[in-house]
């Protein structure tokens, strides 16, 4: 254990040089028991070096969920898919609820905001959606979209009605465990990049049976995306889907994972997701995610009524509770 805890130690020292990690390094960090003392070693690591990539500031994101009609891309984990059966019918939100949400968000002091849509929801609408909304906030606000793939053409598109970029992931077990190829997912995510669009991106969603080579796997393919934000995320198991059963991984388990992707991607980028959780933020998440609308982690219509939506309150309350200053502004580095 002395050996163990001493080669800890040296990668921990090598990560806080801020460069980043080899992969061997990544899958021994990975694999450490989230409850020992080389854990809490690499955690704290996390923290300090995510303070100094974000000058301390954490920053609060803003999602407006546009639609829970059912998906044709069969993600094992989300309850908008097809195969979970547990979403039924056609449901979208109003424009005039996605225009106030965007407003409020605005006024609550959102650092970003994004709206999310199922591969169900039409292009052409989205891109309408994504119009007004830029008209009615900050030409200074970072506006994002997460939404099916997409051509290059498609991406042109988004950018010239003011989006400003996408949250786009090749999830564990793409093409697997979904019916998206992997292949598909990096060709959005290329053509993103070429059109000018900025990228958010996370490796996600991790439950307890993905091996630490396998998460080293995505984590260097997020890694190699060059995203403004990324991060680790657990599995929520959503009842009724098909991965419910196999459980999830813990919040000390989510630390430790979010502590280890901040020392293998270095110092850059400056933003890694938190997941709305204490224990992560404490462990260098710098990024929480309020959400209103659908959520794909939940079964309610209104994620903000009874589901696992957070607000920008609870957002901040998780960073004050963590020791994080909440940057007050609109996130940078999002507009090319």
């Amino acid at each position: 254990m002395e050996a163990f805890g001493r080669r800890v130690h040296e990668i921990v020292e090598r990560g806080l040089l801020g460069e980043g990690l080899a992969d061997g390094d990544i899958e021994v960090l990975y694999g450490i028991d989230p409850a020992s003392r080389e854990s809490f070693s690499v955690q704290g690591a996390g923290r300090e070096l995510s303070m100094r990539a974000s000058d301390g500031k954490a920053e609060i994101h803003a999602q407006i969920g546009l639609n829970g009609t059912p998906c044709p891309r069969n993600c094992w984990f989300c309850s908008f898919a097809v195969c979970n059966g547990v979403r039924k019918g056609i449901l979208e939100m109003p424009r005039k609820d996605v225009l106030e949400y965007a407003k409020a968000y605005q006024e609550q002091g959102a650092n970003l905001l994004l709206l999310l849509t199922t591969e169900s929801y039409g292009f052409d609408k989205l891109l309408d959606m994504c119009g007004a909304v830029r008209e009615l906030i900050d030409p200074a606000m970072p506006l994002l979209a997460n939404t099916g793939d997409m051509t290059y053409e498609q991406c042109l598109q988004l950018k010239a009605v003011g989006v400003n970029g996408i949250y786009h992931a090749v999830r564990m077990q793409e093409g697997i465990e979904t019916g998206i190829p992997v292949e598909r997912r990096l060709a959005t995510i290329a053509d993103a990049h070429e059109a000018g669009l900025t990228l958010s991106t996370c490796v996600e969603p991790i439950g307890p049976e993905h091996s630490p080579a396998q998460i080293t796997e995505a984590t260097r393919r997020c890694i190699d995306s060059h995203p403004i934000s990324a991060g680790a995320g657990k599995r929520i198991g959503v009842p009724g889907t098909k991965l419910a059963g196999r459980g999830m991984i813990s919040e000390l388990h989510a630390a430790l994972y979010l502590a280890v992707y901040r020392l293998a991607t270095g110092i850059e980028p400056r933003l890694n997701c938190s997941g709305n959780s204490a224990l992560t933020a404490a462990a260098g998440g710098n990024l929480n995610w309020a959400e209103v609308g659908t959520n794909p982690r939940d079964l309610v219509e209104r994620t903000e009524n009874g589901g696992k939506g957070a607000s920008i309150a609870d957002s901040a309350k998780t960073f004050r509770d963590s020791e994080w200053e909440v940057l007050e502004g609109f996130s940078q580095g999002w507009m090319l």
